[in-house]
């Protein structure tokens, strides 16, 4: 025996020994008793002489009010006006009042939009006809699957008048792309709610927008990213945005990372960071900080903006603006740029720096100090 709320109502599905689907805790009158009560059967409705529904029901319940009915172990199928299937499904429980356009769909819901290549699965679904709302129960999961696009969450809402869409709690999902040279790319993502909208052109992926927010986190097959929130948009969810206390990792670069905002193109495979930033390249030891940093993935240069300060070994180097070479261990300084190394100091307009060789090259307006120590 399996308690459920239905419009207002608790109801109890019992086995098939003659029970109705419908009960409250009322005493049974005749809105509770159906007129009509057919078991095995298979209804087709028709609209200008084509078939535009089929349902089959291992129970079907009629009541006194004519706009109410049930139907168990339900299977069914929409056609187009070309008698194509357009949308199939099956649930355990539906309930129908087609007066006020309430539908709610109860245990092992799977319903396939067949034009779309949608399908959604759960057990506890309601759809308004009359707002176009569909919404699952509190707390209950359901699951989408679009193409390689799958999400799991709980406290589903979505709209088919805005073609958004709404999970409220306890989110995850993932989706597979193809990339340019041919190779697969899995992307996941998880957090606390998440919202999107959905575009109906055949070209969606291009129009679609996901945001996480709380605890959020996604990661590519090269990087991690975690945020208060994070948005994908764009071609196949090319770019990626994130803000709010951002920690992050690039495993292909040894890159670790953190700042207040991201945007980072999946395509380009350049990130972009901004607000108190901080990079670490694991590999070579060295810490940089600035309030702009744009890293490009593909040749390991790191572009650095305000308050640069980089940390390398004894070495502390600073400017206005500098790019890191990662691979060559070089830097270039501008903007009243400054080297100190141990007890020594640098300064000039322009300072090109070998990390490896400690070589410095300087240009415009040098000046410094060097301290020698003189041995016993």
């Amino acid at each position: 025996m399996k308690k459920l709320l239905l419009t207002g109502f608790s109801i109890l599905i019992f086995s098939l020994s003659g029970c109705s689907l419908k009960y409250t805790r009322e005493l049974v009158s005749e809105e509770n008793v159906p007129q009509i009560r057919l078991e095995n059967i298979v209804m087709k409705r028709y609209s200008d002489n084509k078939k535009n529904m089929q349902l089959s029901s291992s129970i079907y319940e009629q009541y006194k009010d004519a706009s109410q009915s049930y139907a168990k172990n339900a299977t069914f199928i929409l056609y187009d006006e070309s008698m194509n299937q357009k949308s199939t499904g099956r649930t355990g429980i539906i309930s129908s009042n087609s007066r006020d356009q309430i539908f709610a769909l109860f245990d092992g819901i799977d319903f396939v939009d067949h034009n779309q290549n949608f399908q959604i699965m759960g057990d506890s679904l309601k759809w308004n006809g009359k707002t176009e709302q569909l919404v699952s129960a509190k707390g209950q999961s359901i699951t989408i699957k679009k193409d390689d696009l799958v999400i799991t969450g709980k406290d589903f809402s979505a709209s088919a008048v805005s073609n958004t869409f709404l999970f409220s709690d306890s989110v995850s999902g993932s989706q597979v792309f193809v990339n340019a040279d041919g190779s697969n790319e899995d992307i996941r993502f998880s957090g606390d709610s998440m919202q999107g909208s959905v575009s109906n052109s055949k070209d969606s992926a291009k129009q679609n927008s996901t945001i996480l927010s709380g605890n959020a986190m996604v990661t590519t097959s090269t990087m991690e990213i975690r945020a208060d929130s994070i948005e994908l948009t764009g071609n196949d969810f090319n770019v990626i945005k994130a803000n709010g206390n951002i920690r992050g990792v690039n495993s292909e670069s040894e890159i670790e990372f953190s700042a207040q905002t991201l945007e980072y193109n999946r395509d380009t495979k350049i990130v972009v960071l901004s607000g108190g930033v901080e990079l670490k390249d694991t590999k070579n030891d060295v810490t940089a900080k600035a309030q702009i940093i744009e890293y490009d993935q593909n040749t390991d240069v790191a572009i650095m903006q305000i308050e640069v300060e980089l940390k390398q070994k004894q070495n502390v180097c600073t400017g206005a603006y500098s790019v890191y070479r990662k691979k060559e261990q070089t830097l270039e300084l501008s903007g009243n740029a400054s080297v100190k190394q141990s007890e020594d100091t640098f300064r000039a307009q322009y300072i090109s720096f070998n990390m490896e060789t400690e070589e410095i090259v300087m240009d415009g307006n040098i000046r410094g100090t060097v301290t020698t120590k003189k041995s016993e």
